[in-house]
């Protein structure tokens, strides 16, 4: 069990349900309903001998612009004919992502912006070495005055695959009846439904509540061997699971 306690002065458990007062903890959790976020903490090996993972961010920095108080690049970056306010789904990009400024990168070399979460950013540095090889592609991202940034580029996943999705959580939207998928936290991702192509893709289905929607972002054994083989930081991995 380990505690944390933020620049806040609040406080945050983390405990294994394994653990022999989790009961407990539990039962407490169930009367007074404080944030509770359930993930897995996989082995060496199970990240290892998947043969496709989960990409998911360390950090974010950032949102995307402009006018992001009033959500401003929603229209700006995609085609929202599709789009349903209510739900979060239909979003399809037609311009460059915009940034106020280049990235404050650090240490690290991919990142997500808040609010778009099925996007990665790296520098061009760690696309060269690490994600064209792969055959992953990239599109600039810009200024707000429309400037073409240095130090990032988006990555663009070429094609979408099909997951098996029964015994998943899920929501319908009451305006466009599409399915939205509940964010999976326990357990391995799910299995892959058809052979994907490339080595970085998405997944067809969304997840997501509320008004936010995003697909998932997978890779293949290969690629999550090169960005720890060149130590690419501000992202991690998990399995999906086998087929």
């Amino acid at each position: 069990m380990g505690v944390i306690v933020g620049a806040s002065g609040l406080a945050s458990f983390e405990l294994d349900e394994s653990h022999e007062s989790w009961p407990k903890v539990r039962r407490w959790i169930e009367l007074r309903k404080p944030l509770d976020v359930v993930r897995t903490q996989f082995s060496r090996d199970e990240i290892a001998n998947a043969q496709w993972l989960e990409l998911t961010p360390d950090w974010h920095q950032g949102f995307p612009q402009p006018d992001q108080e009033a959500f401003g690049y929603l229209e700006a970056t995609y085609d929202l004919s599709e789009y349903c306010p209510q739900c979060g789904v239909g979003l399809r990009q037609k311009a460059p992502f915009q940034m106020q400024a280049e990235p404050k990168w650090g240490r690290n070399g991919i990142l997500q912006l808040n609010w778009i979460f099925d996007e990665f950013f790296v520098t061009p540095e760690v696309w060269t070495r690490v994600f064209e090889p792969h055959g992953v592609g990239c599109r600039p991202v810009v200024s707000t005055r429309g400037i073409e940034l240095k130090t990032v580029v988006q990555l663009a996943p070429a094609y979408e695959v099909e997951i098996v999705t029964q015994g998943l959580a899920f929501e319908t939207c009451a305006k466009c009846n599409v399915i939205k998928y509940l964010p999976v936290t326990r357990g391995p991702f799910p299995a892959l439904a058809e052979r994907p192509q490339g080595n970085m893709i998405k997944t067809r289905q969304f997840f997501g509540s509320g008004a936010s929607a995003s697909k998932r972002v997978l890779i293949s054994q290969s690629l999550a061997q090169s960005l720890a083989a060149n130590n690419v930081r501000g992202a991690s991995t998990r399995p999906v699971a086998a087929e």
